[in-house]
């Protein structure tokens, strides 16, 4: 089979869905980038991947043209976005699309709807599921949450990151900063209580399959690099009355926040992507990019459920690894991590590491401007 791959800003994900997609034989990958990356690229040092272009293209019309050549020149069966910018291009001009293989994809107003988060919160209240409490940024609206409160931006941007902002000092700095575009925020309640998410796959508003995870491993107010999946029968049913009331179609990583006092499940954030543990989910038993593949050749999708492991990414694996050994205890974290699908295919990860080597050796000896 012949899958064509859109990468978006060299993302991170990009990589596990290729591995994802070569645990099945018989796989083709062709990847077309919007842009060349300001860093080392590895992608192409991946063993799975036939072909990797990077598109000339200027705007979103000529890139779509472009696409589309290539699903014919290369005889593509399927076309996979990864990230935010490739499934905003697909819901944008899927009619462009009509006739080419593409999997559960949202329409234009869903997912510009879950995908600014002031709009999505607007949704949720508007349809009484759990959230936090969200305003505009503004300063009468400072006075209506408690402090601490989070500063969080709409859209996912790639140099923007949720603050946790514990006075109104520190709200009223970035108000007032002449840099700072306030309609790009927005203020939203800082709930406590355990992180949960799920990972799922829906068409027309029913789920195809799912795993749910819990955070082992996790910085704040990021994704998780170590992970248990469990079942919650509750968090099912509220995530399928999500995805009903929306009519979701696509890929989709929601992530929760469970308060055991009252024991209620408040949706923080609904991304419409590829996510970090992706790869986890295969470990589990669930190929999300597979299904993806069949859902677009309209095959019968066969969902089993998942096991319900631990889980680890490459680099939380080695110091769970090391912990392990000191402790004498059973070795279990390599086992259960990423690295059973880098051993397969090494190269891009050599190469990373080559990369940051020359990066630092270029910036020690990068000399310094001679004194005005």
């Amino acid at each position: 089979m012949n899958v064509l791959l859109i990468d978006d800003k060299g993302s991170p994900y990009l990589l596990d869905t290729i591995r994802c997609l070569c645990n099945d034989k018989g796989m083709n990958i062709f990847v077309v980038s919007f842009e060349r990356k300001p860093y080392f690229n590895t992608i192409p040092y991946s063993k799975h991947v036939n072909k990797y272009i990077y598109l000339t293209a200027i705007d979103e019309k000529d890139k779509v043209n472009k696409i589309i050549e290539f699903v014919k020149e290369w005889k593509i069966d399927t076309i996979l976005p990864i990230k935010h910018r490739g499934y905003q291009l697909f819901s944008k001009y899927r009619e462009e699309f009509n006739g080419s293989p593409l999997p559960p994809i949202p329409n234009r107003n869903d997912f510009e709807t879950i995908s600014d988060k002031w709009l999505l919160a607007q949704w949720l209240e508007k349809h009484s599921f759990a959230s936090p409490k969200s305003y505009p940024v503004a300063i009468a609206n400072i006075k209506k949450l408690n402090l601490p409160f989070l500063l969080k931006p709409r859209w996912d941007f790639k140099d923007n990151r949720i603050k946790l902002l514990h006075d109104i000092n520190e709200a009223m700095e970035y108000i007032e900063n002449t840099d700072f575009v306030s309609e790009n925020f927005i203020f939203q309640e800082h709930i406590q209580g355990d992180d949960i998410d799920i990972s799922l796959l829906a068409k027309d508003g029913e789920i195809i399959a799912y795993t749910i995870q819990q955070g082992l491993v996790r910085e704040a107010f990021s994704f998780a690099t170590g992970i248990e999946f469990v079942a919650d029968a509750q968090l099912l049913a509220q995530t399928k009355a999500i995805i009903h009331d929306l009519n979701w179609s696509g890929i989709a990583h929601l992530d929760f926040i469970h308060q055991k006092e009252s024991n209620s499940y408040y949706l923080i954030d609904f991304n419409p992507r590829m996510w970090s543990t992706l790869i986890g989910s295969l470990y589990a038993g669930v190929n999300f990019p597979l299904l993806m593949l069949k859902t677009a050749k309209n095959e019968k999708i066969e969902y089993k459920g998942y096991i319900e492991t631990s889980f680890y990414l490459a680099k939380p694996a080695l110091l769970h690894f090391r912990k392990e050994l000191i402790h004498k205890r059973k070795l279990t974290s390599l086992k259960n991590s990423s690295w059973n699908y880098i051993i397969k295919d090494p190269l891009p990860e050599i190469m990373k590491g080559f990369g940051k080597v020359i990066s630092i050796f270029n910036r020690s000896t990068k000399k310094e401007p001679p004194p005005a």
